[in-house]
């Protein structure tokens, strides 16, 4: 049986899309089964034993009408017994529909059952988003799995090298920003958190946050951090963050990356649903914290949300040294 899945288009839920597909190849073992995502996202699925093939997207490919016909008709040769679409737009069910799939799975949203053969009406709102992709193919599940990524020996070897060439040990890997402003952690709450502490820091980013992440570096001047915002691959930056000591993430696709490799990792909720897209791990929590600030009117006391101002470093260590049993 030829199986293909239709990734989720961000890091995170792709990275919160591994249950799914390792559950797939529990429920058909001999089963071959092809990712279709977008380039960006293709280092979280890499050498993951559940997946046979990876087929990546560019940007042209699925931007404008005519390359999306074409992109839904060049995966024809693939052959597909079953195809699943984890998005929930119009564009990925047209591409299941146009490579011929015999059997097309999705949510009946935007008006595209048309294209699927077996469409679900969507689950409820609140459901995390790692139920609600198995909730294609099992129903009435009560916990969550563990997503896991998986690196090749030589990956560990290499990000070792890598790390000694940083001339850093065990630093703590910092993932500050995020795609939307809102959900970036302000430098000033940073600098509190790491200031004349005894550990490296490794900031991590995008090539948009290059220059980010050198302001972040002058403003902690005097401590022992370093960005590399841009410097390496997502699968390349995904082998560093494995020999990190833990991660302090914001509300982003690399809290999840980290939560997946089992790093210990503490993440910082603002404005986001921690209950839909929070990272699922072992070694995961989450500090939710009120956003937008209100300073003086903030009635928020009930003990469900900090404020952003006053999450010490000792806040940090507890819930660390919580999640590693220390």
């Amino acid at each position: 049986m030829r199986i293909g899945v239709y990734s989720p288009n961000w890091i995170g839920d792709s990275v919160i899309s591994i249950p799914f597909i390792q559950s797939l190849k529990d429920q058909e073992p001999d089963a071959e089964i092809t990712i279709i995502c977008k380039e960006w996202v293709t280092g979280v699925y890499d050498n993951h034993p559940a997946v046979n093939e990876i087929i990546p997207l560019s940007k042209t490919k699925l931007t404008g009408f005519i390359n999306i016909i074409k992109t839904g008709r060049d995966l024809r040769e693939y052959d597909f017994d079953r195809f699943y679409t984890l998005t929930d737009s119009f564009r990925s069910a047209l591409i299941l529909w146009l490579s011929n799939a015999q059997r097309r799975h999705g949510y009946s949203s935007q008006m595209r059952s048309m294209f699927l053969t077996d469409a679900m009406p969507r689950p409820n709102k609140n459901i995390h988003r790692s139920k609600k992709y198995l909730n294609l193919i099992q129903s009435g599940l009560t916990t969550l799995d563990i997503p896991k990524i998986h690196l090749s020996n030589s990956e560990s070897k290499w990000a070792e090298k890598e790390m000694a060439k940083l001339e850093l040990s065990k630093p703590v890997a910092i993932f500050p920003f995020s795609v939307a402003n809102n959900r970036t952690i302000p430098n000033e709450i940073l600098i509190k958190w790491i200031d004349q502490t005894n550990n490296d820091y490794l900031v991590f980013g995008s090539k948009n946050d290059i220059e980010r992440g050198e302001t972040l570096i002058n403003v902690c001047n005097g401590n022992s951090i370093r960005s590399i915002c841009g410097g390496y691959s997502l699968r390349e930056s995904i082998a560093l963050i494995s020999v990190c000591k833990y991660a302090l993430a914001t509300d982003s696709g690399l809290g999840h990356v980290s939560a997946a490799l089992g790093l210990p990792t503490v993440s910082f909720f603002g404005v986001g649903i921690d209950a839909v897209t929070g990272p699922v791990g072992e070694n995961a929590t989450i500090i939710k914290y009120c956003s937008p600030c209100l300073g003086d009117l903030c009635k928020d006391h009930d003990g469900n949300r900090s404020c952003i101002k006053e999450i010490s470093r000792f806040d940090i260590e507890v819930a660390v040294n919580r999640i590693t049993n220390q």
